[in-house]
């Protein structure tokens, strides 16, 4: 059974705090430890606990991969990933919060007709607003989640399990919660461990399950590395995927990347005319389908990468 059916199998969902901790439990020891890897939780403070797995040792690895694996709340709405178009992107962004202010608006408009004063309908519709932005982040659980990030932590196992014994002491990884919270649990961490969120290469997997061209977007700073050139070449030469290389310019892609200096997102996409790169069916029932064949690519180009540092 690949990583991706075990977790689809034993963690459909990870949301609740019961389900978190029966993954990190697993995680720590079971999955981690029949790699040969001493994995660990590291719980990081703010307005919202985070808790992230992490395996080996990012302070002095010349490289650490991440993924969340934390799982998205759904109110019925796709979250349109479009990481190359910018106009449509923030277009849909104004939509959401648009359509969302005209609910609250109507909710308000209900209580005024209701015969509630204009205070009272005002605080019905900042109310129910609210909500419903509560809702998105943190609401009912969206119980299909295979490529989002369901496959990035696939991914991260099928790198672990591939990487050379001798070889493991060049990498760490990290599985960082709530991420769909607002990239908190990444922020936290980033917060405690200053070497890693300013000089560390990080290297961030999110919905790389569905797509035939992978799309890396690095920061500047992350550009600029040495080992950044020998990422490109591991990705390029592996074969079997289309690979497209971005700097944070003109690219969208809100991902746990975005909390280190560099850092870098892997995102798997389709293409279509007039949208350009995307990642269909997101925080909605039909995330239901990773292609195994893409955590593979992924696994084997990164592990020659980390040989060849």
């Amino acid at each position: 059974m690949s990583w991706l059916e075990t977790l689809v199998e034993k963690f459909p969902v990870r949301k609740s705090a019961a389900q978190k901790e029966a993954f990190r439990q697993w995680m720590v020891f079971d999955a981690a430890k029949s790699l040969g890897y001493e994995a660990r939780v590291e719980e990081n403070s703010g307005f919202v606990k985070s808790r992230n797995v992490v395996v080996g040792d990012p302070e002095t690895a010349e490289v650490v991969f991440t993924a969340h694996y934390d799982t998205p709340a759904t109110i019925g709405l796709p979250n349109i990933m479009i990481p190359r178009n910018l106009p449509l992107f923030y277009g849909y962004q104004i939509l959401l919060v648009g359509g969302l202010l005209l609910i609250a608006l109507a909710a308000g408009l209900l209580g005024a007709l209701a015969g509630l004063s204009p205070e009272g309908a005002y605080w019905v519709g900042w109310l129910t607003y609210m909500a419903l932005l509560f809702m998105l982040l943190a609401g009912v659980p969206n119980p299909h989640n295979v490529n989002d990030n369901t496959s990035g932590v696939a991914a991260v196992l099928g790198l672990m399990e591939k990487l050379p014994a001798e070889q493991r002491g060049k990498a760490a990884f990290i599985l960082f919660d709530n991420e769909e919270k607002g990239l908190l649990g990444s922020r936290a961490y980033a917060k405690a461990h200053q070497r890693v969120q300013y000089t560390g290469l990080v290297v961030n997997m999110d919905c790389v399950g569905v797509g035939e061209t992978m799309l890396v977007i690095a920061s500047k700073l992350a550009a600029k590395l040495p080992a950044y050139a020998r990422l490109e070449e591991a990705l390029r030469s592996h074969g079997g995927r289309e690979v497209k290389f971005f700097g944070t310019a003109g690219s969208a892609c809100s991902s746990d990347q975005k909390n280190f200096k560099c850092g870098v997102v892997v995102v798997a996409c389709r293409k279509r005319p007039m949208v350009g790169y995307y990642c269909p069916r997101i925080h909605t029932p039909k995330d239901t389908f990773a292609d195994q064949g893409n955590l593979d690519y992924l696994a084997e180009s990164f592990a020659g990468f980390v040989t060849g540092l």
